[in-house]
């Protein structure tokens, strides 16, 4: 580990615990200034023509933006002009996530971002570290803001437990290399001192019902859907006695739909960079009772 990667985290450290005195470094008179400052950063890392160089840069925006982030004005300002910035809310306004990545000169992308709390006084901000390398089971790992899975999110849901406490899934993308990409549906809590954490076991009918994510590995040459939409579903089954037949009223239902991800080849199975969707064929999830309820072959003709 690098000494400025070293001294970032250590920034890092002591601004969660509140003892870092954003004075040490570049301070900013206000919001406008501080984004003007990140615009330039950007713009750096956007022409750095090697993977040294664009480390440097990205550790210098990370830096910018961190101390941007203790400005009160942050909570609600929207940096229209950070492109490359992912600026997302919670449904319930209690945070805001940023993230961006990194690629480099082998198609690998690294992720990295910030979780805000907003209104919080002092500034509560989490770093997320990217820690995919080194997950040996991410699927099923419940993890903190420091062993974090890596994605950029694009959709934030709100939900609550069976013990009522608040989570909040997120639909995501991670790009991992230059054969394959993934889309995730991540969980986000926060624990008994308001930390994040990442993974909840809210599938228990999906694959072994042991997920506390659910990863989606595909051909980085392709695309998957996910979307949170609403979709008319039957329900209250009834006998017909007359017919003899079950018929169904329908009732519309938000689900998140997913294209379902195929290899090109049966004999491909588990080789995820030749995985591309099917097509026609779309699965997903309806939350039910406090969980994620798996629902597999959904027809989405019916959509209105």
């Amino acid at each position: 580990m690098t000494i400025t990667r070293l001294l970032f985290l250590l920034i890092l450290f002591l601004l969660i615990r509140g003892e870092y005195n954003t004075a040490e470094g570049q301070v900013f008179q206000n919001i406008m200034q501080a984004e003007e400052a990140l615009c330039k950063d950007l713009t750096a890392l956007n022409v750095a023509t090697n993977d040294s160089t664009r480390r440097l840069c990205n550790q210098k925006f990370s830096d910018d933006l961190l101390t941007t982030l203790v400005l009160p004005s942050s909570d609600n300002h929207p940096f229209d002009s950070l492109k490359t910035l992912t600026r997302i809310s919670s449904p319930d306004n209690k945070f805001r996530i940023f993230q961006w990545n990194l690629p480099d000169s082998d198609g690998r992308s690294r992720f990295y971002g910030f979780i805000k709390i907003t209104g919080s006084t002092p500034a509560k901000i989490f770093p997320l570290v990217d820690f995919s390398d080194s997950l040996p089971m991410p699927d099923t790992m419940v993890l903190d803001h420091l062993h974090w899975p890596g994605a950029l999110y694009y959709k934030i849901i709100q939900g609550e437990q069976v013990t009522g406490k608040i989570f909040y899934t997120m639909l995501g993308w991670a790009g991992r290399n230059a054969l394959t990409a993934q889309k995730v549906i991540e969980i986000l809590s926060f624990n008994d001192i308001g930390k994040p954490c990442f993974g909840l076991k809210v599938f228990p009918d999906y694959g072994e019902g042991n997920m506390a994510r659910i990863v989606f590995r595909f051909a980085a040459t392709t695309g998957m859907s996910i979307k949170y939409e609403q979709l008319p579903i039957a329900s209250d089954k009834r006998w017909n006695s007359r017919k003899r037949i079950f018929e169904y009223t329908m009732k519309n239902a938000w689900i998140i739909v997913c294209d379902r991800m195929v290899p090109l080849d049966p004999q491909l199975d588990g080789q995820y960079q030749y995985y591309v969707a099917a097509g026609d064929i779309f699965d997903g999830f309806i939350f039910k009772h406090n969980y994620w309820s798996y629902m597999k072959g959904i027809d989405i003709r019916k959509k209105q």
